[in-house]
């Protein structure tokens, strides 16, 4: 990958320049395809043990080289004008996603960070005081009030912080609900995201098919205007 950013201003097809490269289609393949092995020696580097299934996963993003078949398979480089025709709208859905990912991960951290239904305690602590002197682990108004009363007896593992939030809104995205229990702003909150995360989905779907309709019908188009002149009198 390298070695092609370098050769890149001696490439036509790149117009001689490594960024015009590096944003094609075939030039994030390859990124996405070396990209793994770096990240793998960086988290070796950093000290992290190398486990089976960390190595597992950096190897399954190298199947994007199958992509680089364009090589041999000059049809792969449809895929390339199908990503410039539709760059522009994926870039809008990108920001738009950008947008709701973190205006909803902030909407989830503010409604469900006190929610009793995600905190656990010792189990010595009852779930409700039920008329007892002591409290239960659910009469706290949140987790840091529980530890305070509780030190140490109280943990609460999912809104804890946003980039906690973050993740359980991209996993919401997605589609799958790691979390349920919800208080009712945050069940308001799902209901958006089952609206909104299809029409995420839709869109660069229905764009990538529409331009891919339209490359092959503009080639079809000149195929027939060649074999129009071809048989066409002199």
């Amino acid at each position: 990958y390298i070695s092609r950013l370098f050769c890149a201003p001696k490439n036509r097809e790149a117009l001689y320049s490594s960024f015009v490269y590096a944003t094609t289609f075939f030039g994030i393949v390859d990124f996405l395809s070396t990209a793994p092995w770096f990240i793998e020696q960086a988290v070796i580097a950093s000290g992290v043990k190398e486990s089976g299934d960390m190595a597992r996963v950096f190897r399954i993003f190298r199947i994007f080289r199958i992509l680089q078949l364009e090589d041999f398979v000059t049809a792969f480089s449809k895929l390339d004008n199908v990503f410039r025709a539709s760059k522009d709208v994926l870039k809008a859905t990108g920001l738009m996603a950008l947008i709701i990912w973190i205006g909803g991960g902030a909407l989830f951290f503010i409604f469900e960070q006190n929610n009793p239904n995600w905190r656990q305690c010792d189990p010595s602590i009852p779930l409700v005081s039920n008329g007892t002197d002591s409290p239960g682990c659910f009469d706290f108004a949140s987790t840091a009030e529980c530890n305070a009363y509780y030190p140490g007896m109280c943990d609460q593992k999912v809104f804890v912080n946003m980039p906690n939030s973050l993740y359980l809104t991209a996993v919401f995205l997605g589609g799958e609900w790691g979390v349920v229990d919800f208080t009712y702003p945050g069940r308001v909150v799902c209901l958006f995201f089952c609206v909104v995360g299809i029409a995420l989905y839709a869109i660069p779907i229905g764009t990538l098919f529409d331009s891919f309709g339209a490359v092959l019908g503009m080639d079809g188009g000149d195929d027939e205007d060649e074999a129009d002149e071809e048989e066409s009198p002199q």
